[in-house]
């Protein structure tokens, strides 16, 4: 068999063209490990990702003001905490192949009718975000050791805060209907206003001034002791940030409950989700599955390096992807079989060998020459046995016309480049 492949690209192919981007060994096995793609994520800070993108720019870049708490969604980034030691938890990691994407290659296997080997295959669903899932296990005997799972987010961590705070800021549109309402604009007389960042706290002699320089801290800035927060606050006069504040104060979001119930302030809302709703949507789990693009977003620091060492390990050789596909394949009536130096093909034919002796003698030809020649394209094969033929002849045709159905029968293998070769008539 041919050693030889095409490099392609699968940049915004659909699913159905994975077979044409594979590069197979030896090559395969020669290049280094593609992109991590966990690695970039274990740098980042702790706090997730916005939703509906990066932080888009304000209009006006003078501060945020008024009662109301900052929107959930919308917060300030809170403040990167150390890194935590390193620490190798009780959890086992392994990776599986999308069932989506499977289901396409398995497909195309039956269509082609081709051998494919298996730790290629297996290669190409590890390199692709798209084409493996994550699946994480704790231990046998870790009694001590505890993993918790979002209901909503499927989200993992080794604590239950973490997603906790995932559920108050990503889901509380799940639970309750936010509404903006207007209130009485404050009155009296404001010299000055505190201020925090781009955060507006509001004037100190207002009564509301207490409460909000803690709402602030708890929603934006949790990750910073309170005293070093209250440093960072500046008292400042300035008229056009007191009446922004007023304008902003006149407004009030409002949070209800969807199957009724009074109104909430934010604050409220969440001590509503952490006290009611919170049990039954993180719950302990043994073993969890995530798909690539949900496992590179894990904020535990030691969760997110273990599965990128795990991937960087499998990235050398696939194993533990490469038998769960397997399984599947036999699942989906695919057959292994090996070849070559012991290398695991997969394709759609049982292989069958049949004895030349028993066939007729176009056939018998075209069968010995390839148990002489295994790993000949269907050129050599006519050279070999219809030396100078054209290939459009009839008598290239003589050779040609059996191979499909020899093929379809297994009684000959094609491999994914065209090579042809008979199977072992050995018992294993």
């Amino acid at each position: 068999m041919s050693e030889h492949s095409t490099t392609r690209t699968n940049a915004g192919r659909p699913d159905e063209d994975i077979l044409l981007d594979l590069n197979f060994v030896p090559q395969w096995a020669k290049k280094k490990p593609g992109e991590n793609h966990y690695h970039a994520v274990e740098e980042r800070s702790g706090r997730p990702p916005r939703r509906g993108g990066e932080r888009r720019e304000r209009r006006d870049s003078s501060p945020r003001s008024g009662r109301r708490p900052p929107s959930h969604h919308d917060r300030k980034p809170r403040e990167v905490r150390p890194r935590s030691a390193k620490v190798d938890l009780p959890v086992t990691i392994k990776f599986l192949p999308e069932q989506k994407r499977l289901s396409s290659l398995v497909r195309q296997i039956h269509h082609s009718k081709r051998a494919y080997p298996l730790i290629d295959l297996a290669h190409i669903f590890l390199s692709d975000p798209r084409g493996h899932l994550v699946k994480l296990e704790v231990e046998p005997g870790a009694e001590d050791f505890k993993l918790y799972q979002g209901k909503r987010s499927k989200m993992v961590a080794t604590d239950r805060d973490v997603l906790l705070r995932q559920l108050l800021d990503n889901h509380l549109e799940d639970f309750f209907e936010i509404e903006e309402i207007e209130v009485e604009t404050p009155s009296g007389v404001f010299p000055m206003i505190g201020k925090i960042d781009d955060i507006l706290i509001g004037p100190p002699n207002h009564h509301s001034y207490t409460d909000r320089l803690a709402e602030i801290h708890r929603t934006s800035y949790a990750g910073m002791p309170f005293e070093r927060f209250k440093e960072k606050v500046q008292t400042v006069r300035d008229e056009e940030l007191i009446e922004q504040w007023k304008q902003d104060a006149s407004k009030k979001t409002v949070y209800r409950l969807k199957d009724g119930g009074k109104e909430f302030s934010l604050l409220q809302a969440e001590e509503y989700v952490k006290t009611h709703i919170a049990e039954a949507e993180i719950e302990e789990v043994t073993r969890a599955v995530l798909p690539s693009s949900l496992a590179r977003r894990i904020k535990d620091y030691n969760l997110i390096r273990m599965v990128r060492e795990a991937w960087q390990q499998e990235s050398r050789f696939p194993i533990s992807l490469a038998f769960a596909m397997r399984a599947a394949f036999r699942h989906l009536h695919l057959y292994t079989f090996k070849a070559g130096k012991n290398i695991n093909f997969i394709t759609a034919v049982k292989p069958d060998p049949i004895a030349p002796e028993a066939a007729v003698d176009t056939i018998r030809a075209i069968l010995e020459f390839l148990a002489d020649h295994p790993g000949s394209t269907r050129l050599q094969l006519v050279e070999g046995l219809r030396p100078g033929a054209e290939k459009d002849s009839e008598r290239a045709h003589e050779i040609l016309n059996p191979i499909r159905w020899l093929v379809e029968k297994g009684h000959i293998i094609e491999f994914f480049n065209g090579t042809l070769s008979v199977p072992s008539r050995r018992r294993r």
